[in-house]
């Protein structure tokens, strides 16, 4: 016995001292951080460098060498979401995806899984912008306001969906113009503290209802009051009747 312990020793001896220990596999949060840590690390030392440039040439230098190529970063967040497709880690990964890269084959993609399989996320509301201007962008959105129970997500679609309704109705269709109206009613009496792109919606709402129930085409021109050349003070009532053209400039 005492034997064998010493072989067992002498066996330890002769391992590499520095020979790291196992490490578990990380987690697909874990993987997500780290990806998403090495891009933003990346576009610190991007910026600092650029600052630092003195030159044009040296700006340009610093854009074409140092600066991070979201597409590169778009296969490894795609593949992430690949091999753990169920994990709440892959919704942050394709969200990831669909905001650097939308129009790339995998920000395709990822929409399209985003919308088959994650279609009741809390994370998906930001992403709901990107179909306010899609093909099919009307018809998502009133699928994800019947199947994702989330307020901030709602209200985000909600207000995505009254910009498609409004320009359907700017361009003639009755209908729609009533709808978009109702639907940014809805909007500031429902969803008024949800924010996007930091704004509140019940703001954004607002100035939309002004400038459909005020500025829309068929309605009454506000009433304004300036001075013309000579210092006269006149209204826009003032030519009520005649065909009056607004010449708007300024000099800075």
């Amino acid at each position: 016995m005492l034997l064998a312990a010493a072989v067992v020793a002498r066996a330890d001896d002769a391992k590499p001292k520095d020979q790291p220990k196992d490490e578990a596999p990380k987690t697909a949060a874990e993987q997500y951080q780290a990806l998403t840590k090495e891009f933003e690390d990346a576009q610190q030392e991007f910026m600092k460098a650029y600052q630092a440039a003195q030159s044009p040439e040296e700006k340009q230098k610093v854009l074409r060498e140092k600066r991070p190529n979201a597409l590169d970063y778009v296969k490894k967040f795609a593949d992430l979401a690949e091999k753990y497709p169920r994990d709440p880690a892959a919704v942050d990964a394709l969200v990831w995806v669909c905001t650097a890269a939308p129009t790339s084959p995998a920000g395709i993609k990822g929409m399209e899984t985003l919308l088959k399989d994650h279609i009741k996320s809390e994370k998906i509301g930001p992403l709901t912008s990107r179909l306010a201007y899609a093909a099919d962008g009307e018809k998502t959105l009133r699928k994800i306001l019947n199947e994702n129970p989330h307020r901030d997500v709602k209200g985000m679609a909600t207000y995505n969906l009254a910009q498609i309704v409004k320009r359907n109705g700017d361009r003639g269709d009755e209908a729609a113009g009533k709808e978009a109206e109702k639907l940014f009613e809805e909007i500031a009496e429902k969803y008024a503290d949800v924010k996007v792109y930091n704004r509140d919606l019940g703001k954004l709402a607002g100035s939309e209802l002004r400038e459909i129930r005020l500025l829309s085409v068929g309605k009454v021109a506000p009433d304004i009051e300036a001075e013309d050349i000579d210092g006269t003070k006149f209204k826009l009532s003032d030519y009520r009747g005649k065909v009056v053209m607004l010449d708007f400039w300024g000099h800075w």
